[in-house]
């Protein structure tokens, strides 16, 4: 008899829902995460050590914000600087950190329209 291993860390099972990437982007950001990866690993790991509430230690926010990008329906980069821009200030500390303006997708389709009628 096989017994089924538990956590008791958790009152019910959690399934597994899988989730669409957002293509348009997934370029982009495989870029910035194969070239920053290891630095930002270098940056983040020394504050490892601290649990924020919600059971997160500082790696873990790290992966949760890059899976967080590949997933999120409302963000569209229109080229490689902007992307850049946007994922390097994404992960910059809040105090120093520039406001850069989140490309969303209403503003790259009129841009796009704008670029076609010119």
């Amino acid at each position: 008899m096989v017994k089924k291993l538990s956590n008791t860390n958790y009152l019910h099972d959690i399934s597994a829902d899988p989730v669409v990437t957002n293509e348009r982007n997934r370029k982009y950001i495989d870029r910035f995460v194969s070239e920053n990866y290891n630095g930002l690993v270098a940056k983040f790991s020394p504050l490892d050590g601290t649990i924020n509430s919600s059971a997160f230690g500082a790696l873990d926010k790290l992966n949760s914000t890059i899976i967080s990008l590949y997933i999120d329906p409302n963000l569209h980069f229109t080229d490689w600087e902007q992307a850049k821009q946007y994922l390097s200030n994404k992960f910059t500390e809040k105090a120093i950190r520039v406001p850069v303006k989140k490309p969303v997708k209403s503003e790259v389709v009129e841009n796009e329209d704008e670029i076609i009628n010119d």
